[in-house]
């Protein structure tokens, strides 16, 4: 602490006020002027703005440039109180450590702003309002815009109102439990692109120990949610014809054995002559005549009922609720699309031998598969015997 005069010269100062500026005794300075411990740049923002300020608030505060004995300057914070009759309270505490902290802080942030914006992981941070303070370079491109049109927004301002209220609301639940998140969702970005992802947030606090807001980063598993289809898809259904597969068809009979869509039609078609066709004509040609078969067999069922391929040239349907009555009309409903599919030599594309049966109950699946099979066995030596019969 010192006191000036209203010359502006040292009339009293402690050890301290004359350490911070470098001199061993107080009395280097008593009788001095303060003007000699600021160069002429800081003498020229005290002339023009901080002794104006003294002089009309009686009090000034702020950050100033001191001049030590030896030429060095440093920053310092000085506390000036006007007295009667023009004398001068002054305290100056040096502040060299204080912006030593401050650059370190900002180079360490500037540091883990640029590490950040380096990972490929999309990174956001928002504070307790919900209200972005900032994201990395990949958060910008995973939802197609710029920081500009981010920082400073709110999740309801950037996306639609379902999400949003979604996001906010976990937000909230995070910050209440501060306890990290992990969560699946979906995310439609602004060009209308949507993306499965998992998110990963946590609540980041304040030196003060009070929520700060939520930090995350997302995980993109639109890739993985496509293969997972796509696995799944293969896992149920034929390559070839796009129809369910074995394995299906005989997950679905066990399944129907406790259900209440009974009685439960089962008709089962086996492409003629497919051998014949794959030895004369190459097996492209039968992959061909399964795929017709594919389409005739769809077209002919309706959509609650199951197609199946469930061998090479074998095809099988479950029809659920379906009396035998109305299991045969479908069958003659398929004898007359077979007969409308014609060659260029005029004969019927492609020939099917069908059989059809009908479970009661559960206990019954099995059986009335096996006989639908038998029938169908029946059905094609009856057309091989006619077939013989009419070489034609």
């Amino acid at each position: 602490m010192a006191i000036l005069d209203e010359r502006g010269a040292y009339l009293y100062l402690n050890q301290a006020h004359a350490s911070i500026y470098g001199y061993d005794s107080p009395m280097e300075l008593i009788g001095r002027s303060w003007r000699t411990l600021y160069d002429d740049m800081e003498l020229e923002r005290f002339d023009s703005t901080i002794m104006p300020l003294l002089l009309a608030m009686g009090k000034w505060r702020g950050e100033a440039r001191g001049l030590r004995k030896d030429g060095s300057t440093f920053p310092q914070e000085i506390s000036l109180t006007a007295l009667e009759g023009g004398g001068i309270i002054c305290v100056v505490r040096d502040i060299t450590d204080r912006r030593r902290a401050e650059q370190t802080m900002r180079d360490n942030l500037q540091f883990i702003r640029a590490l950040i914006d380096t990972i490929p992981v999309p990174i956001f941070y928002k504070d307790a309002n919900g209200r972005y303070i900032g994201c990395n370079h990949a958060f910008q491109e995973h939802i197609c815009l710029t920081k500009e049109q981010i920082v400073g927004r709110t999740d309801r301002e950037l996306f639609s109102r379902e999400q949003a209220d979604f996001f906010q609301q976990t937000d909230k639940e995070i910050m209440a439990a501060k306890q990290v998140r992990i969560q699946e969702s979906s995310l439609v970005c602004a060009n209308g692109t949507r993306h499965d992802v998992v998110f990963y947030k946590a609540p980041y606090l304040t030196s003060s120990g009070s929520v700060g807001g939520v930090a995350g980063a997302i995980l993109d598993i639109t890739e993985r949610k496509e293969t997972e289809t796509k696995l799944r898809y293969l896992s149920t259904h034929d390559m070839l014809t796009g129809l369910y597969n074995r394995a299906y068809f005989d997950e679905e009979l066990e399944r129907l054995k406790n259900g209440r869509t009974f009685p439960v039609s089962i008709v089962v078609a086996d492409v003629d002559r497919l051998k014949l066709v794959n030895d004369r004509q190459g097996h492209a040609a039968g992959d061909e005549l399964l795929k017709l078969t594919a389409q005739v067999m769809k077209g002919a069922f309706r959509t609650e009922d199951l197609v199946a391929r469930i061998g090479g040239d074998e095809f099988a349907v479950i029809l659920p609720e379906t009396t035998m009555a109305a299991a045969q009309e479908v069958i003659e409903r398929i004898r007359k699309s077979l007969a409308a599919i014609l060659g260029e030599d005029g004969r019927p594309v492609l020939s099917l031998s069908l059989g059809c049966a009908t479970a009661p109950d559960g206990e019954g699946l099995i059986e009335a598969w096996q006989r639908a099979d038998e029938l169908m066995y029946e059905d094609k030596a009856a057309r091989q015997s006619e077939s013989r019969g009419n070489p034609s």
